[in-house]
This record gives structure tokens, sequence and C-alpha cells, in this order.
């Protein structure tokens, strides 16, 4: 077995298993619109560390995100397959921008809520730009690999995208994983660092 960190919360996963099939099983706050079609690139995610028992970039990964990002380890969890045994560390693009709307919402003792609002930004700008820059080959390939039909249309279960999601919030709302450990985790994304320092230890 592998392991797989997702947001600070350690899961099992089996050589061969794609990240965002283990992040569903175990309710990760993570993106799955398309169920593995590799279209709606909610599952974007950031590979902190262990990228080597990971994978390689799938075409669909490359016809939406750009070489530069895939280099920093920015990765589609639906197109990313356990191929080791190994340790793996990710943060997943959904937990990234709950990090910084909760700084802003509500920040930690001793920072200011404007802090976030740079990163948050820059994220969205970034995501935005990857877009125009790789369109419109990343419409023609998503097209060609998965079919119109699917590509305009990618939720094949409703109800598993109901009833994850259902979870998913369900989970969220009774974490048992301390905020300053994912915060520590993402301060490996040069982005972030402004805004995940390590919350001091309570008294």
């Amino acid at each position: 077995m592998s392991t797989l960190i997702i947001n600070g919360v350690t899961m099992q996963a089996k050589v061969g298993e794609r990240v965002l099939n283990v992040a569903r099983r175990n309710a990760a706050h993570i993106g799955f619109a398309c169920d593995n079609a590799g279209v709606c690139q909610g599952c974007r995610c950031s590979v902190l560390r262990g990228e080597e028992h990971l994978s390689p970039p799938s075409e669909a990964e490359k016809a939406w995100i750009s070489a530069d990002r895939l280099a920093a380890g920015e990765r589609l969890a639906c197109q990313t397959v356990v191929r080791s045994h190994g340790e793996v560390h990710v943060l997943s693009r959904a937990e990234e921008l709950r990090l910084l709307i909760m700084g802003i919402v509500a920040p930690p003792h001793g920072e200011s809520r404007l802090n976030p609002i740079a990163p948050l930004a820059s994220i969205l700008l970034q995501t935005s730009i990857d877009q125009v820059t790789q369109f419109p080959g990343n419409i023609v390939t998503s097209i060609k690999r998965v079919g119109f039909v699917r590509f305009a249309f990618p939720v094949l279960d409703r109800e598993r995208l109901l009833h994850d999601t259902q979870r998913v919030v369900q989970r969220m709302t009774n974490r048992s994983v301390p905020i300053r450990s994912v915060r520590k985790q993402a301060t490996a994304i040069p982005i972030l660092q402004i805004t995940t320092e390590e919350e001091p230890q309570a008294r």
C-alpha cells in the first residue's frame, strides 16, 4: 500500500489507483465534477512531495495546465495515478482556496484579513491565464479524447456526485485535523506563504 496525505489527512492507496478516487473514498476536500474525464479541472491539486511515486502528466493535464505549472507540481487528481509504493503529500486547489477565504473571513490571531487577498487573486488570475494561453488546444484535445457530449455534459453519476459532496461537507463540518497542520503543508507553495505560516501554539 502507498500513503497519500491529502490536505493533511493520511489515506491508504493501492498502486494503480487514481489520486482522485482515493480522495473521494475518504471524503477529501477536492473537486470531482467530471467523473475522471479530465475536463472540469475541479480536482486541480499541488503535489508537495513524493511526485516520483505518481504517473507522469497525461495528455488531459497537458491540455489544461501549462508546462511551467506542471513542472511546479500542479496536477489533475483524476488523471494522476499512484504507480509505486511511497508517501505522497497533496494539497487540493479547493483546500488552497478555502484556506485563503478563511484567512479573509476569520484571520488567525495577529494577521490581517487583507493578507490573503493578493494570493487569492493571483491564483484565480493564473488559472485564467492558463486557460487563455492553452486555448483552443485545450478544448480541441478534450473533445478528441472524450467526445463532444461527454465534454459538454461531464457528470455521469449525479447521485454519486451528490452523495460524495454530502460526505465532504459533513466531514469538513466535523474536521478533526488541526488547521495548523494543513496550513503548514501549504507553505510549500510559494504563493501561499504570505498567509499560511503555522499558527502559534495555544497556551
